[in-house]
């Protein structure tokens, strides 16, 4: 959370603000706080309206007026008062719409909750069971010794590029999207019999798309769709539709680059440092689904240098 509210506002959470109207850790718990109670949201539907929502309230209005501050203080002084290089600082010099601002940060900080980790904690229960990938990635971290690990260079090692987007591919951390027709509507394509003709969705609809189902498709992926097998990546090309670890379109996640620089970054500290990893978990793969997806056992394994 930390690194997100430094990434997203260009704000120091260890030195904050005098003037902010709550402390970063405050704001840190306001916001888990909203987070825990909106998968309750989403879970009941209508029904979330017979439940008392005072404290969900509440938290959200911490961390509202939390980003307002810096919002403001950016819209203010766009030339000096937020760090450059966070969003905060780009969204401030395309608007001045204080609420569009607010919900693409906030946006952002709930897309980086537990991502990278759950991504980190998937790779790992996966190539604790298929060793030729670790000694693989390994053999890339001894050759690249020395060398300094950039944004760029982390981002174009196809080993771990590979590894990341099979897990991605396999156990997506967004495993399922929903939205509800305001209107009527339809969609482009996808009704007859070759799914070529347009859908018509009457108001009121809610669509769920199963991007854990997508990214199984033999027609794309090849028949061992439930195989842990990176090399595919090497000749396989999907489309942005076809793949959708990181979304698609206009609501592409922001932070994709900055979650698979920082997964491989530790992937390659860790097989540089460790010569194998080994599964200590006999069990299946099994979800855990709240507002992301991760392992509902966790990722026990051995590492020994």
């Amino acid at each position: 959370m930390n690194t997100s509210v430094n990434f997203l506002l260009g704000v120091d959470p260890f030195q904050g603000s005098e003037g902010a109207p709550h402390t970063s850790a405050e704001f840190t718990a306001a916001f888990h706080d909203a987070l825990f109670y909106t998968m309750f949201r989403i879970l009941l539907g209508k029904a979330w309206v017979l439940v008392p929502q005072k404290k969900y309230l509440d938290a959200c209005k911490v961390a509202h007026q939390y980003l307002i501050y810096y919002i403001d203080l950016a819209l203010s002084n766009r030339e000096g008062s937020i760090k450059s290089h966070s969003l905060l600082a780009s969204l401030s010099q395309q608007t001045e719409d204080r609420d569009f601002i607010r919900n693409q940060i906030l946006q952002g900080m709930m897309a980086s909750q537990e991502t990278t980790s759950a991504l980190l904690g998937n790779a790992c229960f996966l190539l604790a069971r298929h060793p030729q990938y670790w000694q693989e990635l390994r053999s890339t971290s001894q050759v690249s010794q020395g060398e300094e690990l950039t944004f760029e260079t982390l981002l174009n090692i196809k080993i771990i590029q590979n590894i990341l987007f099979e897990t991605l591919r396999l156990y997506p951390v967004f495993p399922l999207l929903n939205r509800a027709a305001l209107r009527d509507t339809k969609l482009p394509v996808g009704g007859g019999p070759n799914q070529d003709l347009p859908v018509f969705v009457p108001k009121g609809t809610s669509v769920v798309m199963s991007y854990y189902s997508l990214h199984r498709n033999t027609s794309v992926f090849g028949q061992d769709v439930e195989s842990f097998r990176p090399a595919r990546w090497e000749t396989c090309h999907p489309t942005q539709w076809e793949f959708m670890g990181f979304g698609g379109g206009n609501r592409t996640c922001l932070g994709q680059q900055k979650v698979l620089v920082e997964a491989a970054y530790v992937l390659m500290r860790i097989s540089k440092q460790y010569a194998r990893i080994e599964s200590r978990d006999p069990r299946a793969w099994e979800g855990e689904l709240k507002l992301t997806c991760r392992s509902k056992n966790g990722c026990k394994v051995a590492l020994y240098v």
